[in-house]
């Protein structure tokens, strides 16, 4: 399906629901700034470039303190998750410090006061859930696959 102006349009809406939201193509709510979306992206790579250095101080600055991360194992449901401390112990105790460097950054989406972004590193696929946090943004909730026998 196309709109008037010939953009691809995805629509997945249902009755009424359809009539109260409208279409789901204008992305001026909830918009970031690109002063918010350079902090998001500095707050992915303090994560990343944090563990791979070990630099404690760095995944710190910006691991929400509710932080809860979460690894994906198709024969676990378990789910065993990792608070905002253990990560910071881990990564002082130099546990990412061994992996090679390449790593990708992307911001997938932002409304708001929300955003995800993926962190695709040598070892990992991680995705990311910040949350402005008064001037800031961090890191609230991590979903992380390993890619390698790392």
């Amino acid at each position: 399906m196309q709109s008037s102006d010939g953009t691809s349009i995805i629509s997945t809406t249902i009755g009424p629901l359809a009539e109260l939201c409208g279409p789901m193509t204008d992305r001026t709510e909830g918009a970031v700034s690109p002063e918010d979306r350079e902090k998001i992206l500095a707050s992915a790579r303090d994560y990343i470039e944090g563990w791979l250095d070990g630099d404690a101080d760095r995944m710190a600055r910006c691991l929400h303190p509710a932080l809860i991360k979460r690894e994906a194992l198709a024969d676990d449901p378990s789910a065993a998750s990792i608070t905002r401390d253990q990560m910071v112990e881990a990564t002082q105790a130099g546990r990412g410090t061994k992996l090679e460097r390449p790593y990708s950054v992307k911001l997938l989406d932002a409304f708001g006061d929300i955003a995800t972004v993926s962190v695709f590193s040598s070892a990992y696929m991680d995705y990311l859930h910040l949350a402005r946090s008064g001037d800031e943004w961090l890191l609230l909730n991590v979903l992380w696959q390993r890619r390698t026998s790392s």
